[in-house]
């Protein structure tokens, strides 16, 4: 086809790039590590190898350095990790009994912070988005609701860092309607700091990220279902071009005032 006016191969280039991203979908850019594959208690250096096993399936060129991670499949948090009470007994709830928010049977694998206060990811390619699901960890460090206060909390919490930025902060404590009972509390008592499990939702980073922290203070975190988008958003994919048009045209049209 042929451009008979000075701005028809430009407009004919953002239309053509807005029809492609019509097919643009998220989920087509994702990789989702969901850590099923590691056995329990399988170290940092298993945990790294599992991702970048995963990454190179995608790109060769891929890689990511991991600290202070392990496997898990369980954690009772010295008795204080809380569930439903069934036939008198209070049933731990964990990433590990729950994905995407959803309670199944059976064990899953997730990870949590070991020999650090936090899980490090350090990618070797620009990370746009971000999701996943988390669980913070009480212990017998934090009030069990019956020899504590809450004005004296040692509240455990969970902080994610992108590129060393804070992007959400929450602590452990019991949200509305939550399940309150633990094995040591038993079924008669409440956990004021029984472990909090979450959706992260999710999280855009537009000019790219490359280091993802899941930190914990003072007890421990976990994370599931990792979900890492490699591409731009198509708005901002827009703009940029949208951008390099009309850097373009102002070029296309001082040229014109200079030859006149």
């Amino acid at each position: 086809m042929r451009c008979t006016y000075g701005m028809g191969k430009q407009v004919m280039t953002v239309s053509l790039f807005l029809v492609a991203l019509a097919g643009w979908s998220p989920s087509a850019h994702a990789v989702l590590l969901d850590f099923d594959t590691l056995s329990d208690d399988q170290g940092n250096s298993s945990v790294q190898t599992y991702i970048r096993n995963i990454l190179h399936a995608v790109n060769p060129a891929w890689s990511v350095t991991v600290s202070g991670a392990k496997a898990e499949t369980e954690y009772t948090g010295d008795g204080h990790v809380v569930g439903p009470v069934v036939n008198s007994h209070a049933t731990s709830e964990t990433l590990g009994t729950s994905n995407g928010g959803v309670h199944h049977s059976g064990l899953d694998t997730f990870l949590m912070n070991s020999g650090s206060d936090r899980i490090t990811m350090l990618f070797n390619f620009p990370i746009y988005q971000v999701s996943f699901d988390y669980e913070i960890f009480p212990d017998a460090t934090t009030p069990d609701g019956r020899n504590s206060s809450p004005a004296n909390a040692n509240w455990p919490d969970f902080t994610l860092l992108a590129d060393g930025t804070t992007v959400f902060n929450t602590n452990g404590v019991m949200p509305s309607g939550a399940t309150s009972h633990s094995p040591s509390s038993g079924v008669s008592h409440t956990e004021y700091t029984p472990q909090f499990l979450g959706q992260s939702g999710t999280w855009n980073f537009a000019h790219g990220v490359t280091k993802l922290e899941f930190v914990d203070w003072p007890v421990a975190i976990g994370i599931d279902n990792l979900d890492i988008n490699h591409s731009p958003e198509p708005g901002s994919m827009v703009l940029l071009s949208l951008g390099l048009v009309s850097m373009g045209l102002r070029r296309r049209f001082s040229s014109r005032r200079t030859r006149g």
